[in-house]
């Protein structure tokens, strides 16, 4: 529990504090005078004061500002020039000042997913089975590690695909890894056209799975039949196989099977009742042993390009969810967490490793950013549509005005997030 708070404490200031300084520095860079830039809410625990700014912390870890110099319209001192008070910056200056904030936050994310990714070692494809007559038989072999094609590295199924379907028919350069060697191997991909795409007749995976059971899971339909660690499937009523995907490709359809296996030398039959049901156990068990897995890291321009991937992906899985929420099809109470689910899904994640935190907090960081550009009164986003609303009018607003709609947004804010809250504890207890 107590880890569990740190950790959530950690990360919103973490959140909090790159947001306020997106805030400060715009501003600073745009002359505006800083009077705090404050970490926190309600009291002060800790401050320290520059050459024109106090940077505080406070005791309540939930936001931050940062104050300027005339944010409120009125008088700021004779100790400050006129023309750093923000209110004399055009709209559009504080339209940028505001958009900043949520912009580090965006950054954040953007970096963050670039660092796990560059953090990763991926598993390096392999070659996991041969389709008979089709051109990859003449040239690769099971096992086979697919390093390049074309000399662009291959990290991902996805990059092969991509690969094979704009080479046009054309020949690719495959650089693998055979038996401990490089070598380079051209492949001419094949046109079929009742699938309208290119194919080279082989399958690229991670882990390449052969017909010697690895592993025999217990209550298993191999436990049951007898199969022991060591045996090997070499037949599916009759037809050969030699690999996990032939198995599971000669096991499609309905009915009974016998399975015949080899163990030192003999081979037995070993029939099951519904090859339906053995086919799904086997794909989600996966208890053969493999040619084992290689892995390598991404490297630098490789890991900004999947890293902005990533980054895309969390906006997308954000939208998908915004989208559930107003089509009713997510509800938003179960969408929706505040600082105690919050708190407890960063907790399971630091649990989980330093990648799966770091995704979690970068996401985070991505909806703060993200909600902080609505344009609801008492965010920024309310903000950038003051000074956008003021730009086109031609004149100010009146600060009576402006201000009673960001306390009034920021009550409903507030109340928003104490429900919330209240949601998450009945949910916990």
């Amino acid at each position: 529990m107590i880890t569990t708070l740190l950790i959530f404490l950690g990360s919103i200031l973490v959140l909090v504090g790159i947001h306020e300084a997106g805030h400060f520095f715009a501003a600073k860079a745009f002359g505006v005078y800083v009077i705090e830039y404050a970490i926190g809410m309600g009291p002060k625990i800790a401050s320290l004061k520059g050459k024109e700014t106090m940077y505080s912390i406070r005791a309540i870890p939930f936001g931050g500002y940062v104050r300027m110099a005339g944010e409120d319209r009125r008088e700021t001192g004779e100790e400050i020039p006129a023309n750093r008070v923000l209110y004399a910056k055009p709209p559009m200056v504080r339209a940028l000042i505001s958009l900043a904030g949520p912009a580090c936050n965006l950054l954040l994310t953007f970096i963050v997913s670039i660092v796990v990714v560059w953090s990763l070692s991926f598993p390096v494809l392999q070659v996991a089975e041969l389709i008979d007559g089709q051109p990859a038989e003449a040239v690769l072999e099971r096992g086979d590690r697919v390093l390049e094609i074309d000399g662009s590295r291959i990290l991902l199924v996805d990059d092969v695909t991509e690969a094979i379907q704009d080479s046009g028919g054309s020949p690719l350069e495959f650089l693998v890894s055979r038996g401990g060697a490089e070598q380079i191997i051209d492949l001419t991909p094949l046109y079929v056209e009742e699938e309208d795409r290119f194919v080279v007749g082989a399958y690229f995976q991670t882990v390449a799975y052969t017909n010697e059971v690895g592993d025999v899971p217990p209550a298993s339909l191999f436990e049951e039949a007898g199969l022991e660690t060591g045996d090997r499937i070499v037949a599916v009523d009759g037809a050969a196989v030699d690999s996990a995907i032939e198995l599971l490709v000669e096991l499609d359809g309905q009915g009974a099977t016998v399975l015949t296996v080899s163990r030192a030398g003999s081979t037995f039959d070993a029939t099951f009742a519904d090859r339906e049901a053995l086919a799904a156990e086997l794909a989600e068990l996966a208890p053969f042993a493999d040619l084992g897995v290689d892995t390598k890291h991404a490297g630098f321009g490789r890991g900004i390009v999947l890293g902005a991937g990533q980054f895309a992906r969390y906006v997308t899985l954000l939208g998908d969810v915004v989208g559930g929420i107003i089509s009713g099809s997510v509800r938003a109470s179960e969408a929706l967490q505040g600082p105690v689910g919050v708190a407890r899904t960063l907790g399971e994640g630091f649990r989980m490793g330093p990648a799966v935190f770091l995704q979690l907090l970068a996401f985070l960081s991505l909806n703060f950013g993200l909600l902080n550009l609505i344009p609801f009164p008492g965010l920024d986003g309310s903000r950038i549509a003051f000074a956008v609303y003021e730009t086109a009018r031609g004149k100010p607003i009146p600060v009576e005005r402006e201000g009673l709609i960001h306390t009034i947004g920021f009550i409903i804010l507030i109340g928003v997030m104490i429900l919330i809250t209240y949601k998450d504890l009945v949910s916990l207890f």
